[in-house]
């Protein structure tokens, strides 16, 4: 299953890449949610439960179904621009327009790609969409039934909540974190100016497929969809907590003047091919080119692009042998694959390979 993102017609000025606080608390709230999946959290999450006030951890739980696998498109960016602060992220969801608010909240707690098809001014309507939360879990029934009952008084609660986070963890988190995503993200602005767009979009998870000559970018997700941004607006969004999801949200709106840009929000580590990476990243790419199948690999694959087919005939590999090698290269960063038309060609991020040593001297002096 994967998520295409269609990217022909898409101009320069409809993409752009920026830091969102909410995001990042969002990111922050899933790991809380769902800690079994961030084993290497699991220190800081003890920690932040046993600040966080009783009833705040209560709540915490609540809302849980906000920032689980779906999460709700209320904490990211709902427009191309802004300045990424707490506080103004915040008051725009103070200011959203009820119905739109409605919408984004109820498509999280529902929690599927589905289009959002329950008009819930309208009680019948409102019922239904109760009961098919239930049936999904008790507490995502619980929530949508208190969505319904009164949803300013939830937008009250949700807001109170996120408040507190900011105040007991997430505002130095915020703090420590943002220079490192400004980073991230002008290095993804700086590289939207000299590359194509799928290259770049593509380079932000090492298990997307490129399609160069097509325009789209594949990434491999637990859900299956199509997304056009033409029209619309691409925002790309680094993440810290977010590691090692990457996020596409593209909910289309009702009663929305303009849709909402659709959102990648993906994991910062994995990106930045022009800034200096952590000498963990570069131990885990001399490792990878420790093995001589890959790096026999490497050799053919630096002076031109090459399919798993042409590397096992030059190698004596057999093809499996091949893609194996290719993923583990992937997954450090060192090689991107991109469809064009019938074949899938793989390249060496010539720049991540030399920057190994320029790095791994940096990161000692440094």
């Amino acid at each position: 299953m994967s998520v295409l993102l269609r990217l022909h017609g898409v101009r320069p000025a409809e993409v752009s890449a920026r830091c969102s606080a909410t995001a990042e608390l969002m990111a922050c709230l899933h790991v809380l949610a769902e800690p079994g999946h961030h084993p290497d959290r699991g220190t800081w999450v003890r920690r932040v439960l046993a600040d966080l006030p009783g009833p705040a951890a209560a709540e915490c739980v609540a809302f849980a179904p906000l920032w689980a696998r779906f999460r709700t498109r209320l904490m990211l960016p709902l427009e191309p621009g802004g300045s990424g602060d707490l506080e103004a992220e915040l008051a725009q969801i103070a200011e959203l327009d009820l119905g739109v608010f409605i919408q984004m909240a109820g498509m999280a707690i529902f929690g599927l790609r589905q289009n959002f098809g329950w008009p819930l001014d309208d009680a019948a309507s409102a019922q239904a969409f109760v009961r098919a939360c239930g049936e999904r879990s008790t507490r995502r029934g619980v929530l949508a039934g208190e969505l319904v009952a009164d949803p300013e008084r939830f937008r009250g609660r949700l807001l109170g909540l996120l408040h507190v986070a900011a105040e007991t963890f997430f505002g130095v988190l915020w703090r420590r974190l943002r220079p490192a995503l400004e980073r991230s993200a002008e290095r993804v602005e700086a590289s939207l100016r000299t590359e194509p767009l799928p290259l770049v979009v593509g380079s932000l998870s090492p298990n997307a497929v490129i399609d160069v000559a097509e325009h789209t970018v594949e990434f491999s997700k637990l859900q299956q969809a199509a997304v056009t941004v033409r029209g619309r607006g691409l925002v790309l969004v680094p993440s810290h907590f977010g590691h090692p999801h990457l996020l596409v949200k593209d909910e289309k709106l009702k009663n929305w003047p303009q849709q909402p840009p659709v959102v990648v929000q993906y994991p910062a580590e994995q990106h930045g091919p022009r800034g200096a990476d952590t000498l963990d990243k570069i131990r885990e790419r001399m490792l990878v080119l420790t093995d001589a199948g890959r790096l026999e690999i490497c050799r053919h694959l630096i002076n031109e692009q090459c399919t798993t087919t042409e590397l096992a005939w030059r190698t004596g590999m057999t093809q499996p042998q091949v893609s194996r090698h290719l993923r583990r290269l992937r997954e450090v960063g060192l090689v991107v694959s991109a469809r064009h038309r019938r074949t899938v060609q793989h390249r060496i991020q010539t720049s991540r390979l030399y920057g190994i040593g320029y790095d791994l001297v940096s990161g000692i002096v440094g």
